[in-house]
């Protein structure tokens, strides 16, 4: 991260300009590669201190785009993860507002980066829903749908998931869950047969090292190197609400199409899924329940960590990994130009 040079474009462009250099060679500074060690170990307990340290950066310059943006993730973390805070305290919410805040001014900084905008529109909703003001929450829905119409593969779950936990007969619900269906088509083909979906072949692909633009977002990498995992076990989380528990054990199944499933901490849960899933169809709706085998994974304090988490083998896989030369070369935050 470190100081990053500020340069406005002409007033032509909306985009923000600068050398990615400038971001991209600062990504070896200990608070941001501590970041990305804890998050990916799923250390929440260590919030915190994760917080502390980007907040310092911020100090240094206060235009730090990457600062920024990764006070925007851990503050999202921590309201999407709370129920794993050890000696949760009720200011837990103020997540929202504070995720709200830091995302705002990422995107501020670079309105190129599809990804934040999305972030932003999930942090603005949920900070409006616990502020009680239904124009931030009305205004967030709207930047989230400007943030699919950008990055459909990247978004439609980004924003879908905020509405997973909804009954699931409700208007919002229904929309995700077509979200989840289409982002299939986007990714992997252009026709899904939603009563059997057999894309087996399409998920089973190995593209860690590759700069795939905005098919990045269908595929496991160094970021997020269970997504296909975790997207299927909260598609099919979603699926099993509605009462279709049979095609919810399709969905789940799909996961096991990936190329590292057998290296995934949740693939147990996933199992457990799959035997329970007639029985989930209640459990998930009741109210008060406990335990990520009781409750859909986005209540379970485990959502971000579902597709994040590594395992002691994804550590040794990515042992040597330059992670720094991918964020470079695949401008993971969107500065030099539009994505691909």
């Amino acid at each position: 991260m470190g100081i990053m040079v500020f340069v406005y474009a002409c007033t032509s462009s909306k985009y923000f300009k600068t050398n990615p250099d400038k971001v991209y060679s600062n990504l070896n500074i200990d608070e941001n590669k501590y970041f990305w060690e804890q998050f990916h170990e799923g250390n929440i307990s260590n919030l915190d201190s994760i917080i502390k340290k980007l907040e310092h950066q911020l100090t240094l310059d206060s235009n730090d785009l990457v600062a920024n943006a990764h006070l925007g993730f851990a503050h999202m973390w921590g309201l999407s993860e709370w129920q794993r805070i050890p000696n949760v305290r009720p200011n837990v919410k103020d997540h929202a507002g504070l995720a709200y805040k830091y995302f705002t001014k990422a995107y501020d900084l670079n309105p190129n980066d599809a990804r934040i905008l999305g972030f932003l529109s999930d942090a603005q909703m949920a900070y409006g829903s616990i502020s009680g003001s239904s124009k931030l929450q009305r205004k967030g829905y709207f930047k989230g749908l400007k943030s699919i119409k950008e990055w459909p593969e990247f978004n439609k779950f980004t924003i879908g998931v905020t509405f997973s936990s909804g009954k699931p007969d409700s208007k919002f619900f229904q929309k995700a869950l077509d979200w989840q269906w289409t982002t299939l088509e986007d990714c992997y083909t252009t026709t899904i047969d939603r009563t059997d979906p057999k894309i087996q072949s399409f998920i089973n692909a190995e593209y860690n090292h590759k700069n795939l633009g905005k098919d990045r977002a269908c595929y496991n990498s160094w970021i997020a190197p269970h997504n296909i995992e975790g997207y299927f076990l909260h598609m099919g989380d979603m699926i099993t609400k509605t009462g279709d528990y049979n095609l919810a054990k399709k969905i789940y199944e799909l996961a096991k199409a990936s190329p590292n499933f057998n290296t995934w901490v949740f693939k147990d849960v996933l199992e457990k899924r799959i035997l329970n899933a007639e029985k989930n169809t209640t459990v998930f709706l009741a109210k008060n329940q406990k335990g990520i085998d009781n409750v859909i994974i986005n209540n379970s304090g485990n959502l971000c960590m579902s597709c994040h988490k590594m395992s002691k083998e994804d550590f040794s896989m990515f042992k040597d990994y330059n992670w720094q030369d991918y964020f470079k070369s695949n401008d993971i935050y969107a500065i030099s130009s539009d994505l691909k």
